[in-house]
């Protein structure tokens, strides 16, 4: 009996690799589109994802490209949009783990045809902390941010922050682009006919 259970116990260890990986596939064909987006993940944080949908009056296609990687340290991403009239936008994204924080890199491009570059970083020290984030837009700085949180010796946190923007840049707390979600069957896709 023994004997029986560890078999069975190895048997499920050696399979569960196979096993963690999911692929979800969306598909819609309706009398405008038609077209599917299959999402891929294979349960260590790797998700590739793959969609395309054509528009049935002209032939117009719409695609949507997204990967993201595990790293030793950190993780990459990438990925890319083309609307119905052929404009994309696109990024990419590296985020490393370092001694005390994370460091990340990456850049962007819009369907109006401007570049962004951005850097982070994060640090940690033994009585404080700095956070800092920096976005170019065609080679001009438009946002540079550094907070700062210091324990003073009455044992007070005391923060200051120095930001510059400019006026037309809107950061976001968070890099979101081109996010993945687990769509409805057919209800994400169908609203994005005609973006």
């Amino acid at each position: 009996m023994k004997n029986f259970i560890s078999l069975s116990i190895t048997a499920m260890l050696i399979a569960s690799p196979a096993v963690a990986e999911r692929s979800k596939t969306v598909t819609v064909d309706n009398e405008k589109i038609s077209g599917s987006k299959t999402i891929v993940r294979d349960g260590q944080g790797n998700v590739v994802v793959d969609g395309a949908l054509t528009r049935k009056r002209d032939g117009a296609t719409a695609t949507h490209k997204y990967d993201r990687s595990r790293t030793e340290n950190g993780w990459t991403a990438s990925g890319q949009q083309t609307d119905f009239q052929g404009r994309s936008r696109g990024f990419d994204y590296q985020r490393t783990r370092t001694e005390n924080g994370f460091e990340a890199t990456g850049s962007a491009y819009n369907r109006r045809g401007d570049e962004y570059g951005y850097s982070a970083y994060s640090q940690r020290g033994e009585n404080s902390r700095e956070r800092g984030r920096n976005v170019t837009r065609n080679g001009a700085v438009v946002y540079d941010r550094v907070d700062t949180a210091t324990r003073n010796d009455a044992g007070q946190i005391v923060r200051n922050s120095a930001v510059t923007r400019d006026p037309t840049f809107r950061p976001k707390k968070k890099i979101r682009p081109l996010q993945v979600k687990n769509p409805k069957p057919g209800r994400r896709l169908r609203n994005r006919r005609g973006n």
